[in-house]
């Protein structure tokens, strides 16, 4: 019976044995295959972005030239609405141009004028790789914005489009191609350019819209059409054109955080009704950075929301029609 005993510790040790070997040899299986399984999720998603991030370069390559070309001949938009912010200016500098007798006209708001401020926060050149980073800040402070798209059709950017009407956002035109020499060139061309948009729009969403902004604004001066043959046709089409009256700045060279910041909050004061613009573009992350506090400086403001432009929005426009 004496040699029993250290027959069963042997063989408990046996077993002990056994079991950490099989543990071993499962944990260098699993253990790699975990990491093989993150590496891959990581992998799609760093796959799905850098597809974006292409397709957005793509399609600005394609409306504006290669990066050579853009820094040889400047920058193509038409600043109309104010002088920006820089780094090297402060940041409580005022606008070179004063809109606060601004020229308005079109549909009357039926708020009472001169009580609450209203701001139309509006982004442009979407959809595009920050689409859903934005419209996951304005879900999350419970806030409807203005989206004036561009005709983009790949699928990657199906969803975007979806997903900004889905969420309950305002969705505008602002050409289908953006190509300044195309949609300007005549009034056929525009007419065909705002059609295709449009339609596109109408099969991709659901939504026949009725919003429409110029690319550079109605005030632009590459235009070979005069802008009032354009704004007439548009009334002819039930559609109306918003400008803006306050600018981020967010696509000025030397554009910041800070800078996409102040030019918003400094400048909303001097209105009731402030029609803000920003871009949705893969190389705006400065806007996407500044977004949640604008919203909450603008929710902090005495007697001032922020809502989403509708058919009784008191349009901001540069030009008389």
């Amino acid at each position: 019976m004496g040699l029993d005993k250290p027959k069963k510790v042997y063989s408990k040790r046996i077993r002990n044995l056994r079991r950490m070997i099989l543990i071993t040899v499962a944990a260098a299986c699993l253990v790699p295959t975990c990491i093989c399984v993150i590496l891959a999720i990581r992998y799609d998603r760093l796959k799905s972005a850098y597809d974006q991030n292409k397709a957005d370069l793509e399609w600005y390559r394609d409306r504006f030239g290669d990066e050579m070309s853009i820094l040889a001949g400047g920058s193509e938009e038409v600043n109309t609405s104010d002088k920006v912010v820089s780094d090297s200016e402060p940041l409580t500098e005022e606008f070179e141009t004063d809109y606060s007798d601004i020229y308005i006209s079109g549909a009357q708001n039926p708020e009472d004028i001169e009580g609450t401020r209203y701001v139309y926060l509006t982004f442009d050149d979407g959809p595009s790789s920050s689409t859903d980073e934005i419209l996951d800040i304005l879900d999350q402070y419970n806030v409807k914005a203005t989206f004036f798209v561009c005709g983009k059709p790949d699928t990657r950017y199906t969803e975007l489009y979806k997903r900004i009407v889905e969420d309950g956002h305002t969705l505008g035109m602002h050409s289908y191609s953006h190509k300044y020499s195309q949609v300007y060139a005549s009034l056929d061309s525009f007419k065909e350019d705002f059609e295709q948009l449009r339609v596109f729009l109408y099969q991709t969403t659901g939504v026949w819209p009725e919003f429409y902004r110029f690319p550079g604004g109605s005030s632009n001066g590459v235009s070979k059409v005069d802008m009032s043959e354009l704004t007439a046709y548009l009334d002819e089409q039930k559609v109306t054109f918003f400008d803006w009256n306050v600018s981020a700045g967010d696509d000025k060279s030397g554009a910041t955080k800070d800078t996409v910041y102040a030019n918003i909050v400094n400048n909303i004061p001097k209105f009731k009704h402030c029609v803000v613009l920003m871009h949705d573009a893969a190389d705006k992350k400065h806007t996407v950075e500044a977004l949640p506090e604008i919203i909450e400086a603008v929710q902090a403001m005495d007697d001032t929301v922020i809502v989403p432009i509708t058919e009784d929005t008191l349009p901001v426009q540069h030009i008389k029609k």
